[in-house]
C-alpha cells in the first residue's frame, strides 16, 4: 500500500547531450553524463585527457551525419538527431554505469548515491545485476521517420517502446516500468496539463501541445536549429576569420592528434558550448533583432565603437583555450555575443556553402522554419479552438539552450507581432536555469511521488505474463 510521498523510484532520460539518472521526489537529477559511450565499455567523461583521443564515442541516440573535422551547417541534417535509440547495447551501458553510480541496485538509502556500487560489498545485502526500485524511463517526443509518413513513425514508436521494455525488464531486471515521453513531463514540470511545450535542446527546436497529459501528434513540430548546430555554425564563423580551434585535450599535450574524428567533434562541441554560455560572451540582450544576418558583410560593417564618457566598460574580450582573443567590440565579436539569435532568424549565415536538403519539405512535421513560426505551425495545425486559446496562454519554454538572457521575454515579442491582435502569448519559463535544463527529469519525479500515480506501474508479472504489447497500449 503506498503510504507517502517518498517511492524510491529511480528516473533516468537520456538526451541526444547528455544522460540524467536520479531518485524521484528529488530536486533534481544526481547524475548527469554525456551521451556517448567510449569503446562499448563505459559512458564518455571528459574531453580534456589527451590520452582519450584515441578512443571511438558512439552515441546512443541518432546523430547527423558527421563531416570528420568540418563544421555541419545544413540544420536539416539535423531534423531527426535524438528522436530514436541508435544503439541499444549504448543505452544499456549508460542505464547501467546511472545505476551502478547512484547505489540503485543494492539496499543502500539511495541518499548515499555518489559511491560507485561495487559487488564485492556483502554486508550491505547486494543484489547483483538487479534494480530494486520502480524504473521510470523518459521517452523522447517522436516525430515522423525518414519520409514514411504518420503510420511508419507509429510503428517505429512501438518497434522502440517494446525493445526498451525488454532492456529494462530482462537485462536491468526492474521489479516495475513506466515510459514517458518529455514533452508531457516538461508541461507537469510547470505544473500545466494543458500546455505548448517549446523545447530547445542540443538536437533542434520541438513545439509539441499537449492537450489533457496527451501529446498530439500531428501537431507536433520540429527544426534542427539546437545547441549543436549554432555551435558548428561558431565553429565555421571562427575558422573564416583565421582563429584557431584547438580543443583543451590538445593543449594538454603538445602535438596530439585525435584519431577518432567523434572525439574531435565532441572536443570542439564542448569548447562552441563553453563560448556561448561564457557570462562575458552572452551579455548582447535579445529584445530586438539584429539588422543584418549573423556572420556576414564584415566589409561593410560599421566600425566598432568605444563607450561614452561616464559609462561603465563592460568586458569586451573572450579568450580561447590557447590565449587568442577574440574582442567583442568589433562586428564578428558582436556576432559572437548573438549566437542565440540564430533560433529566430529568417535567413541561414553561410547559406551559399551549405547543401540545402528536401526532408523538411517532405514531412509534415518536420521544418526548417525558425523558432517562432515553428510555434505558429503547430497552433494552426490543433483543429480546436478553444483548445488553441489554452496553449497560447500556456507556452512552457524548457531545454539547455533555450536558458539565454531575455529569452522568454524575446519569444513573446515574437510571436506577438506574428500571431493575430486578439491573441494574446504567455511564455511559462522558470527563471531557474536547471529547472528549465532539466524540466522533463523534474516533471517524471513529481509524477512518481503522486499516489494517484503508483497504480500505473506495470509490473514484472504482467510484463512476462502480457508481454510488450501491454506496455505499448498503456503507457502515453
Amino acid at each position: 500500500m503506498y503510504c507517502g510521498d517518498e517511492t524510491g523510484s529511480f528516473i533516468g532520460e537520456i538526451g541526444s547531450h547528455t544522460c540524467r539518472f536520479g531518485y524521484g521526489g528529488e530536486d533534481n537529477p544526481k547524475y548527469v553524463a554525456p551521451s556517448y559511450v567510449s569503446d562499448k565499455k563505459r559512458m564518455a567523461s571528459s574531453c580534456l585527457t589527451a590520452r582519450a583521443a584515441s578512443q571511438d564515442l558512439e552515441s546512443i541516440l541518432r546523430m547527423p551525419e558527421s563531416l570528420g573535422n568540418e563544421p555541419l551547417l545544413d540544420p536539416d541534417a539535423f531534423l531527426r538527431q535524438g528522436d530514436s535509440v541508435q544503439d541499444w547495447d549504448n543505452l544499456q551501458v549508460a542505464w547501467n554505469e546511472g545505476m551502478d553510480t547512484l547505489r540503485a541496485k543494492d539496499t543502500q538509502k539511495h541518499t548515499k548515491g555518489g559511491t560507485p556500487y561495487s559487488t564485492t560489498v556483502k554486508k550491505h545485502k547486494t543484489i547483483e545485476g538487479k534494480c530494486i526500485h520502480p524504473i521510470l524511463a523518459i521517452m523522447p517526443g517522436f516525430t515522423h521517420f525518414e519520409g514514411y509518413g504518420p503510420k511508419y513513425s507509429a510503428s517505429m514508436k512501438r518497434e522502440q517502446y517494446a525493445k526498451y521494455m525488454e532492456i529494462v525488464m530482462e537485462h536491468l531486471e526492474a521489479t516495475s516500468l513506466f515510459l514517458a515521453p518529455s514533452p508531457m513531463l516538461a508541461a507537469f514540470s510547470v505544473g500545466r496539463q494543458n500546455a505548448l511545450v517549446v523545447d530547445v535542446g542540443a538536437g533542434g527546436c520541438r513545439v509539441t501541445p499537449v492537450i489533457d497529459g496527451h501529446i498530439l501528434q500531428h501537431s507536433q513540430r520540429r527544426n534542427g536549429r539546437g545547441g549543436d548546430w549554432m555551435g558548428h555554425v561558431a565553429w565555421k564563423a571562427m575558422l573564416e576569420q583565421e582563429l584557431p580551434v584547438i580543443p583543451r585535450y590538445k593543449l594538454r599535450q603538445k602535438g596530439c592528434i585525435a584519431k577518432s574524428p567523434s572525439f574531435h567533434n565532441w572536443a570542439v562541441q564542448d569548447l562552441m558550448y563553453e563560448l556561448r554560455t561564457d557570462p562575458n560572451v552572452s551579455v548582447a540582450p535579445m529584445d530586438e533583432a539584429p539588422s543584418r544576418t549573423l556572420f556576414t558583410n564584415y566589409d561593410a560593417a560599421e566600425a566598432p565603437t568605444s563607450p561614452a564618457s561616464g559609462e561603465e566598460a563592460t568586458p569586451s574580450t573572450f579568450e580561447l583555450p590557447d590565449g587568442t582573443p577574440i574582442d567583442l567590440s568589433t562586428p564578428f565579436g558582436k556576432d559572437v555575443t548573438r549566437i542565440p539569435e540564430l533560433l529566430f532568424s529568417e535567413t541561414m549565415p553561410f547559406s551559399s556553402q551549405s547543401s540545402s536538403s528536401s526532408s523538411s519539405s517532405e514531412l509534415q512535421t518536420l521544418s526548417n522554419a525558425p523558432l517562432h513560426h515553428l510555434i505558429r505551425e503547430s497552433l494552426l495545425a490543433v483543429g480546436d479552438v478553444d483548445a488553441r486559446k489554452d496553449l497560447v496562454g500556456s507556452i512552457c519554454l524548457s531545454g539547455a539552450s533555450s536558458v539565454f538572457p531575455n529569452m522568454e521575454s524575446r519569444l513573446s515579442a515574437e510571436l506577438s507581432a506574428l500571431l493575430p491582435g486578439f491573441v494574446k502569448p504567455k511564455v511559462v519559463a522558470s527563471r531557474n536555469s536547471v529547472e528549465r535544463r532539466y524540466a522533463p527529469w523534474i516533471g517524471a519525479s513529481i509524477l512518481t511521488s503522486l499516489g494517484s500515480f503508483q497504480q500505473l506501474w506495470m509490473s514484472r508479472s504482467e510484463y512476462f505474463e502480457y508481454g510488450a504489447a501491454m506496455g505499448v497500449q498503456r503507457f502515453p
